[in-house]
């Protein structure tokens, strides 16, 4: 019988060719972690491995909070509460240079504070904002391009399922991560929103400002739009941060408190409100069957001792942590070009997180980083989920390698955003570190 470890490497082979060749992520995945478990362990054990993780591991409290962040991003969606947002921003950004893609990327980081889902940030806005950027002929690409990129903004900015799957695969606390991504996820809406104003003033051509007069009047009335925002994400993060709650109480505060938004302004019907509640089904029911493929395949290379092998071989290395967690990022920038953000960390993290800890790496740190390259996975071609979103949702006229060329100059503002957290990590530990 080959090596325990050779087994583990053949099954990290196997599980590629099965996604290349288009076998969804959650049975690829528990396929090749049952058949390896099997071969290490015999047929017995392997289901006994079956049966006991959808159980053991996924069915826990603390995996709750994800259905519940959907569930405030799902409520907000229904509730119109993209709509006021972008109305606001138009009014306060509209008439600078490039500024209703500076509007769309600012008000996608204020939903991303009431939702956590990047897809329907994305389908919100290419409806709320690709209409009026063309009525006053914004270039086809800043377009496109400013509401795919900053539609991926909602993995970083509280409340962020993407973390939560983050914290499932390593022992970070999940309160912590959240607290952690509020500055950076600041910091990426500024550095998008300067980008295209950079870009614009010097080509007006691409983002011509509105010529339409807004009073101040209206504009300090706009404000109330961002109450919602602003309440929402004070109450989840301001709970967790001060301990009043854990994170998947607060994920429980926040779907209460947009319901009850939406319900006192009569935005909800019987219909939609049903609709909200069988969408945050199938889709926290997609993402929990990734999360058991990918835990039934960890539990295989635990098994194979290839984790093992990896963290021995880093303790043995001389290489810098530092030149180690770029390694780390560039094998997420590959992945991310056939794997979804799920699927991605679900499969890499059981390998990848011990040799960070073994690096004395700091988790939350690193985490960050991690959910910044899943916001890069989101646009990256050929897979780029929120490239196609818009893609769905756009006229016909515009092509898909319009959209793929429209993100291009937002993927250099990633790496700008990653080289920042990654050269100064008190941008994420600041924060956290005050926390009780």
């Amino acid at each position: 019988m080959p090596a325990p470890e050779l087994v583990g490497a053949i099954g990290i082979v196997a599980l590629l060719l099965f996604i290349l060749v288009g076998v969804p992520i959650a049975v690829s995945s528990a396929v090749v972690g049952f058949v390896g478990c099997w071969s290490l362990m015999g047929f017995t054990p392997a289901l006994g491995v079956m049966y006991t993780i959808p159980i053991a591991k996924v069915a826990t409290y603390s995996l709750s909070v994800i259905p519940l962040f959907i569930l405030m991003g799902v409520f907000a969606l229904h509730g119109g509460i993209g709509k006021e947002l972008y109305d606001a921003c138009i009014k306060w950004l509209g008439r600078l240079p490039g500024g209703l893609a500076m509007a769309t990327t600012a008000a996608n980081g204020l939903f991303g504070a009431c939702s956590g889902s990047s897809l329907a940030a994305t389908a919100t806005f290419t409806k709320l904002a690709l209409p009026e950027m063309n009525r006053y002929n914004y270039d086809k690409r800043l377009s496109v391009g400013a509401i795919a990129a900053s539609g991926s903004m909602a993995a970083m900015i509280p409340p962020s399922g993407m973390m939560v799957i983050f914290c499932t695969f390593s022992d970070v606390s999940l309160g912590k991560i959240l607290v952690g991504g509020v500055i950076p996820g600041i910091l990426s809406v500024i550095i998008y929103m300067a980008s295209i104003y950079i870009r614009a003033r010097r080509n007006p051509s691409l983002g011509p400002p509105i010529n339409e007069k807004i009073s101040w009047k209206e504009r300090l009335l706009s404000l109330r739009h961002l109450l919602t925002a602003a309440f929402t994400f004070i109450v989840l993060l301001g709970g967790i941060y001060l301990g009043f709650f854990s994170p998947t109480e607060g994920g429980a505060t926040g779907a209460f408190v947009i319901f009850l938004i939406v319900l006192v302004r009569g935005r909800f019907t019987k219909k939609n409100f049903i609709e909200s509640l069988l969408e945050t089904v199938s889709t926290s029911a997609m993402i929990f069957f990734i999360i058991i493929g990918a835990m039934v395949f960890a539990q295989f290379l635990a098994v194979s001792q290839l984790p093992v092998y990896f963290v021995n071989y880093v303790e043995g290395s001389a290489l810098p942590g530092s030149l180690m967690v770029i390694m780390i990022l560039l094998i997420y920038i590959f992945l991310g070009t056939f794997l979804d953000a799920v699927a991605m960390m679900a499969l890499s993290l059981p390998i990848v997180f011990p040799m960070i800890e073994v690096l004395g790496i700091n988790g939350i740190w690193f985490g960050i980083m991690v959910i910044k390259m899943t916001e890069v996975a989101l646009i990256t071609p050929p897979l780029g989920l929120n490239v196609y979103v818009v893609k769905g949702l756009a006229p016909a006229e515009i092509k898909l390698e319009d959209i793929f060329m429209g993100i291009m100059p937002f993927l250099l503002m990633d790496i700008l955003t990653l080289a920042v957290i990654f050269t100064f990590p008190s941008v994420v530990m600041w924060l956290p570190n005050t926390m009780r």
